[in-house]
């Protein structure tokens, strides 16, 4: 479809973001409504026939022939069929029974609920959109802040709490720190998928039908969810309890604030008054402001908050619908089916952020340049290693000692050992540590090999290239 085609669309998810990034392709074959009932409810479906036919309910061999009729149903006879009967799980199975032969269609759908089949059909289809579609990004993503770690592991900078100069650190530092906190969500992502739960209990999750037909109901939930890759929870309702699922929206969420506090940073880095990055800027063509040409905004680092602040308080939906009155309610039966906005927006956020990484240019000149010249962060350092050798109340005396350097537009060590009280405590440090206080870019050894740690680390867990 052409771009201005796609502009049409009143979902800028669709039009502007995923058609732009070339990923509305994978989206629909993985996230669509579509894929929901063909490509995840049906094998479900599929799979209580195969369980059937194993305890003898029909002869196996009309098997082949289920499972290819499942493959040849489409989504315009499935849409037709759901106008006319106004219920998607009839619907489904009755366009699906229609390509079956005779001999097994009255055991389509046997003993289920619609949410035998479309509870599962909802964790298959997340579970899949996580796999393929969100964490390739992500993992490019990861990729990238190793690359920038390893790159820049030893490039002083200052360091900034509350937004005012703190102590030395190297910028191959902070991008370990940002390496962790969104390696850690992916793990812990991977792990939520693992604990997902389907249900195959019948109506009230109590078993009520199935235990009419089954000598043993459990296994036979176990064994038709195990086909579809899922483990079945203990009890449930009409629907699986949310909770698993829920804790995979969690860390999704979570890792979305990550990016989003990345993005802040490296906004902020870009500042004309700081300068210490920039992200790259077509100059034969790319246009900053329609009214100031000399503009270089930091739109990715922009668009990647904006992303952040579009998608993450859809999280707070989701909580809502982990109330259900009773043995099930369908209040979440809209909220539920945008449930792939949140995955999408992650998606994207990670692919504008892994370019934004790989064409980020780092002022290495500018960093080390304002480091040198900021004396007055060494403070910390200094009444540490005075407190250390035994000087009482060394915070006080050079927090005057810094008032004192301001004033005087003098370094702050130089003004400590003009202080005749603090001068016999200064000869009793070693050289190097006077040495590394008087040039603050020296104090930044720690940070480096706390970096290079880190980044070993996370490689091994992540799987990451070197």
């Amino acid at each position: 479809m052409a771009m201005q085609n796609m502009l049409e669309f009143p979902d800028p998810l669709v039009g502007r973001y995923l058609h732009s990034e070339g990923m509305l392709p994978l989206a629909s074959e993985v996230l669509s409504e579509g894929a929901l009932y063909l490509r995840y409810a049906l094998p479900v479906e599929v799979a209580l026939l195969e369980v059937l036919a194993e305890d003898g309910w029909f002869d196996a061999a009309l098997l082949p022939a289920a499972r290819a009729a499942a493959e040849q149903v489409t989504l315009d006879e499935f849409q037709q069929e759901e106008a006319r009967v106004r219920h998607d799980l009839k619907a489904l199975v009755n366009v699906y029974a229609a390509r079956c032969p005779e001999g097994l269609r009255s055991y389509i759908h046997l003993g289920a609920t619609s949410y035998d089949i479309l509870a599962n059909a909802h964790l298959l289809r997340l579970k899949a959109g996580v796999e393929r579609v969100l964490l390739p990004e992500l993992d490019r993503c990861l990729q990238e802040l190793h690359r920038l770690g390893e790159k820049y592991a030893s490039t002083p900078q200052i360091g900034r709490t509350h937004g005012q100069y703190a102590e030395p650190m190297t910028f191959g530092y902070s991008m370990a720190v940002y390496l962790e906190r969104l390696g850690w969500c992916r793990l812990e992502l991977q792990r939520a998928l693992e604990n997902l739960r389907g249900k195959f209990s019948g109506a009230v999750g109590a078993y009520t039908t199935p235990g009419l037909l089954h000598r043993d109901a459990r296994d036979v939930e176990v064994r038709v969810l195990a086909k579809v890759g899922l483990k079945a929870a203990e009890t449930s309702t009409q629907i699986t309890f949310p909770e698993p699922a829920l804790a995979v929206l969690h860390h999704i969420s979570a890792a979305f604030g990550v990016l989003a506090n990345l993005a802040d940073d490296l906004r902020h880095l870009q500042r004309s008054e700081i300068n210490e990055v920039a992200e790259a800027y077509l100059e034969s063509s790319q246009v900053g402001s329609s009214a100031m040409p000399h503009k270089r905004n930091p739109i990715t680092w922009e668009n990647v908050k904006s992303l952040w602040k579009t998608f993450m308080p859809q999280m707070m939906t989701f909580y809502l619908d982990q109330v259900s009155e009773h043995q099930r309610d369908l209040s979440n039966s809209a909220s539920a089916r945008f449930l792939p906005r949140l995955l999408l927006g992650l998606a994207l956020a990670c692919r504008r952020s892994s370019k934004g990484l790989s064409s980020l240019m780092v002022d290495e000149k500018t960093m080390v340049g304002r480091l040198s010249e900021l004396n007055e962060v060494v403070s910390g350092p200094l009444q540490a290693l005075l407190s250390g050798l035994g000087l009482e109340d060394a915070h006080e005396y050079v927090r005057v000692a810094s008032v004192e350097a301001r004033k005087q537009g003098k370094g702050l060590l130089e003004v400590a050992e003009a202080n005749s009280e603090l001068k016999p405590w200064l000869e009793k440090l070693k050289p190097e540590q006077l040495k590394a206080l008087s040039k603050p870019e020296l104090l930044c050894g720690p940070a480096e090999a706390a970096c290079k740690r880190a980044l070993k680390e996370w490689q091994q867990r992540l799987g990451l290239q070197a």
